[in-house]
């Protein structure tokens, strides 16, 4: 018979429906047992893991470089793995539990959480075993797709800078990104053919005691002639539940910002309703995650069946109890008022400290990132002198030197991007960069712009705004740190200084060189202990900037600032969060941004904050 995706999908999703609906009580405790479960694992095992690659690197924290040389090495990808296999161990392991409640239900018994982590651990195993064919399969198919996709990187991506081929996108980078796209296409079809012929490896494992070599197998044999079915139910469950995420989000966002709006002359009342609104986010964040799980191990159970399951009745399921047994929630009007008291108390408390850590005043310095960049060619005295205009704390810009030692204001390794010449900087001399227009790409009427040398910039800007220096590495530097020091105290701008690089050797030598100069350490990510960082700032990708990490980095005594920031919504989430400095290409829109948080008042605050964590449009916007 032709398979009939639509009628079998109706068949298997009322059925699963059901046994939702019968089981829910046990399948959710269940899934929250197994997240704490997970969280108690992988949190642990992760921090072992990262003081095992600290240790190795003789460091005492790693940063962006570190870690990515770590990670290509044969110990940093054993980590990977190891940490990878785990979390898919205990998500198949979750499955298993909620599969044994399913199939209880199904001999009309029932299953407490407990039984289920039993009959997990019975199976626990086989389970693993073949979680570990799975993992094993996975490397060996991403082996090829990473080699050809470095081969590719290497034979056309290679020649220039990467900022030239990100910016200009030429035929060879649009290449690449056609031979990458092949690359995930075939990757994706080979990726979905093999989950959906492996969807039943589980449930024949558990209760058909098909051995775990030859459950993969089995399994796909199964699914023949059914894939279309199992991908519609796989695409509608994943549309179903990230609707049910951004319905959950929308709702509680608007119900938070109409109290809030409404609460403003109280204090008491903002506490207990942004409590409130947190709480129930929280609560529908975690629900809908269950849901996501649980639903999952339903739809699987009814497809298993569909396809025709075993002698379910042979399955042994430990301590399971007659169905008959099972009780009601044992709701009492005196447990729904006792639950209302205690809900309102915890809301209050999460919502003082929502309230507490609001900012009431701004205190940020802003950053033009690589002068104003957004309105002028990057690193040139136009985008210098324009975020002066625009009222830049500081020009952030980037320096390296020149064949004949001179420093010069650049960030790419070559021309290509601002100017289209493969001119490596370290093989360029002074002469060679008057020759070379890096303003017109950006508009004609910059074409008078050329690479300008440190020392022009910084008599430029002294007594107008400070300059923030980031030392640029490409493995060809002679003396470059030496050199920033001779020509900043030349012009005379020690005190209006600031130095940063993302190479931590040539921080420390910077730092060793003027100790009481600010210097400060480039990154996106970072692992260890920040209080073993020796410098006195951090420039931080935004991503990266929690206010968990920025409130340690000023415990430690660090000033942090994040890059790079062009939108105001970002810009009024860092300054929320607390952070010194924002780098910016666009330093007249951080000024407009102060210029509205100043003129807002605590409860309009608050609802910026609330919407930053709900994710939803916040009452700040570009003017």
């Amino acid at each position: 018979m032709a398979e009939d995706p639509i009628a079998d999908s109706r068949a298997v999703l009322i059925r699963a429906a059901s046994d939702f609906r019968a089981n829910w009580k046990s399948l959710a405790v269940t899934g929250a047992a197994f997240k704490i479960i997970a969280f108690i694992v992988l949190t642990p095992l992760v921090g072992v893991l990262f003081r095992t690659l600290i240790a190795l690197s003789g460091s005492s924290i790693l940063t962006d470089v570190d870690l990515a040389y770590l990670f290509l090495r044969p110990v940093g990808l054993a980590c990977v793995i190891v940490t990878g296999a785990c979390w898919l161990g205990i998500i198949a392991l979750e499955q298993t539990a909620l599969l044994g409640i399913l199939c209880a239900s199904e001999l009309d018994r029932r299953l407490s959480f407990v039984g289920a982590l039993r009959f997990a651990a019975a199976n626990a195993w086989k389970v693993v075993q073949l979680t570990g064919r799975v993992l094993v399969w996975l490397l060996l198919v991403l082996l090829p797709f990473a080699v050809v996709a470095g081969v590719t990187y290497v034979t056309l991506l290679s020649n220039y800078d990467i900022n030239y081929y990100l910016t200009e996108k030429p035929p060879v980078f649009i290449a690449a990104v056609c031979v990458g796209g092949m690359l995930l296409a075939v990757l994706g079809a080979i990726l979905l053919r093999a989950f959906t012929g492996w969807l039943f490896a589980l449930p024949l494992l558990l209760f058909e005691n098909v051995s775990p070599s030859q459950s993969l197998r089995q399994s796909n044999e199964r699914a023949t002639g059914h894939r279309r079915t199992i991908v519609l139910f796989i695409v509608g469950w994943i549309i179903a539940t990230s609707g049910m995420a951004l319905i959950a989000t929308g709702v509680v966002a608007a119900v938070g910002n109409l109290l809030v709006q409404d609460g403003t002359a109280s204090l008491r009342y903002l506490m207990v309703t942004v409590g409130l609104t947190l709480s129930v986010w929280a609560f529908a964040n975690v629900t809908i995650n269950l849901l996501t799980t649980t639903t999952f191990a339903a739809i699987l159970f009814n497809l298993y069946r569909y396809r025709g399951s075993g002698n379910l009745s042979a399955v042994s399921l430990g301590q399971a109890i007659s169905s008959t047994n099972q009780t009601g929630l044992g709701i009492t009007r005196t447990r729904l008022i006792m639950a209302g008291v205690v809900g309102v108390v915890v809301a209050a408390t999460v919502g003082a400290f929502a309230i507490q850590s609001v900012r009431l005043e701004d205190d940020v310095e802003v950053m033009a990132h690589r002068g104003a960049s957004a309105v002028a060619p990057e690193n040139t005295m136009a985008a210098f002198e324009r975020a002066i205009e625009d009222g830049a704390d500081w020009i952030e810009l980037d320096v390296q030197e020149a064949s004949d030692g001179e420093v010069v204001v650049l960030h790419d390794s070559d021309f290509m991007k601002l100017g289209g010449n493969p001119l490596k900087i370290w093989d360029a001399t002074i002469d060679d960069l008057s020759d070379i227009d890096i303003g017109s790409r950006f508009a004609t009427e910059f074409a008078s712009e050329r690479t300008p040398l440190l020392s022009d910039v910084l008599r430029a800007c002294k007594g107008k705004v400070g300059v923030n220096i980031e030392l640029k590495y490409y493995g060809h530097d002679q003396d470059l740190e030496q050199r920033v020091v001779d020509v900043v105290e030349a012009e005379g701008m020690v005190s209006d200084v600031l130095a940063m690089s993302l190479k931590r050797d040539g921080v420390r030598k910077l730092k060793s060189l003027r100790p009481d100069w600010k210097v400060g350490l480039l990154m996106s990510v970072s692992a260890g202990d920040l209080r073993k960082i020796d410098v006195d700032f951090l420039a931080v990708n935004a991503g990266f900037a929690s206010r968990s990490f920025i409130a340690s980095a000023h415990a430690s005594g660090m000033d942090v600032y994040v890059w790079t920031v062009n939108d105001p919504v970002t810009m009024s989430t860092m300054i929320g969060r607390g952070v010194d400095g924002l780098l910016t290409d666009r330093p007249a829109l951080a000024r407009k941004v102060l210029k509205q948080r100043a003129a807002m008042s605590a409860p309009e605050r608050l609802m910026l904050e609330l919407a930053g964590l709900l994710r939803t449009d916040p009452p700040i916007a570009e003017q």
